[in-house]
């Protein structure tokens, strides 16, 4: 059996690797390589919702840990991951992607048993992957440098590389509401007001995620800073690549996806 070559997109809340990583999926499909997709940040969303559901007080740490230490209301949330998995794109947006999970998210991402289950699915995700003959795993997620490691060493795969995005909480603020056509300076006063709040929560919840006891979001020590659209970027196709991507640059979105995709193109090795 051979094992999937795992690239990871890590860094900065709304710092565009979502964007990003569904586009280098869609061009490795495009090739006939065989590609599965793992949005691991995902799962702390779900996991929200259903505390949530489950009355639970996501702004109590004692309370998340309770839920996250019931067997029943894991098993009920590992089912509910699945039927988000198979849901209407729209329908999944709405469910998951609002600021209040967003925000929520950070905070049940902070305790160590959501990690652990979080790891577990991931496990099992990989363990399939190769099983299924996947010849590429891209993670989606945060602090993805440790997962991927741990993943590695526990024989899952091969971690081939990763990508850690950086961008100004304006720029990615800006993006998020619909403002990226435009300068912070010409919106209106109620738009200004919007990316000052939204460019807030993102402030916070890097502070959050940054400081965090368990699998906090660093940049990977010694990795070259790249800023798009610009990445004269060669791939060794040896060992694992280590990448800081800065995104803050006024850009569409093809000239932010497309450098990335470009170095996937000269992976030998895929």
């Amino acid at each position: 059996m051979t094992l999937p070559l795992l690239f990871t997109f890590d860094g900065q809340a709304r710092s565009g690797k979502g964007t990003i990583v569904h586009a280098v999926k869609r061009s490795l499909q495009l090739r006939n390589i065989k590609t599965m997709l793992i949005d691991a940040g995902q799962v702390f969303r779900v996991l929200v919702v259903s505390a949530q559901r489950h009355g639970v007080d996501v702004d109590s740490a004692d309370a998340i840990d309770e839920f996250l230490a019931d067997d029943q209301m894991l098993e009920e949330t590992r089912i509910f991951v699945k039927q988000v998995y198979h849901m209407e794109h729209a329908d999944r947006d709405a469910l998951l992607y609002t600021q209040e999970v967003g925000v929520d998210s950070a905070k049940i991402g902070a305790r160590p048993k959501a990690q652990e289950f979080k790891d577990n699915l991931l496990r099992k995700w990989l363990h399939d992957a190769a099983t299924e003959g996947y010849r590429v795993v891209l993670i989606d997620g945060r602090a993805l440098e440790e997962v991927g490691g741990m993943l590695e060493s526990e024989g899952l795969c091969r971690f081939r590389a990763g990508f850690y995005f950086i961008c100004e909480p304006s720029v990615g603020a800006r993006r998020m509401l619909g403002f990226s056509d435009r300068s912070y300076d010409e919106l209106s006063d109620a738009e200004k007001q919007e990316v000052d709040s939204l460019t807030g929560q993102i402030i916070q919840r890097n502070r959050s995620d940054s400081e965090r006891a368990v699998h906090p979001i660093i940049p990977p020590s010694g990795a070259p800073i790249f800023v798009l659209p610009a990445l004269d970027f060669e791939p060794r196709n040896t060992g694992r690549d280590m990448l800081i991507v800065d995104t803050s640059a006024d850009m569409t979105k093809d000239q932010m996806v497309q450098p990335i995709v470009k170095v996937f193109a000269k992976c030998t090795d895929l």
